[in-house]
């Protein structure tokens, strides 16, 4: 199975410990965002926007070739500056992915049927690990 991991650039390194986590258990990450040099305090006005662009073009791929999408969310009352998390959403969302929100639900789309829910990292784990077992790579655990 494959999944695309979409958070917040300031957690990148966060983000990286967990796809060793899912590696060890046989799940492929396509998040090659995590993998960009830029320290995870970088600001969109320090890079050009040829990168930029490059690096969406890359996320867009990258969401494509995934099965899933994880999607780390935050307390909605939050306040957000950049969230490209919520556009890679949106893709994997017209692609018809299913999408495993880790947190609260931040928005509307967030309840739609091919979303599942979890509160913490190890239940979300706990359910890709199920879907990996079981080859049920587009359609939502009933159990939810």
């Amino acid at each position: 199975m494959k999944v695309y991991l979409a958070a917040r650039y300031s957690l990148k390194d966060e983000i990286a410990q967990k796809v060793q986590e899912l590696r060890d258990l046989g799940i492929e990450v396509t998040s090659r965002w995590l993998e960009e040099p830029h320290a995870p305090s970088t600001s969109m006005d320090e890079l050009s926007g040829d990168l930029l662009e490059m690096y969406a073009d890359t996320d867009v791929h990258d969401i494509k070739r995934a099965h899933m999408l994880v999607f780390f969310s935050q307390d909605p009352k939050t306040p957000g500056v950049r969230g490209g998390r919520h556009v890679e959403f949106g893709i994997a969302h017209a692609l018809g992915k299913t999408i495993v929100v880790v947190g609260p639900r931040e928005n509307i789309f967030h309840f739609r049927d091919n979303v599942a829910q979890f509160d913490t990292w190890e239940f979300a784990k706990q359910y890709l690990i199920s879907q990996s077992n079981l080859g049920r790579w587009g359609t939502v655990w009933e159990g939810l």
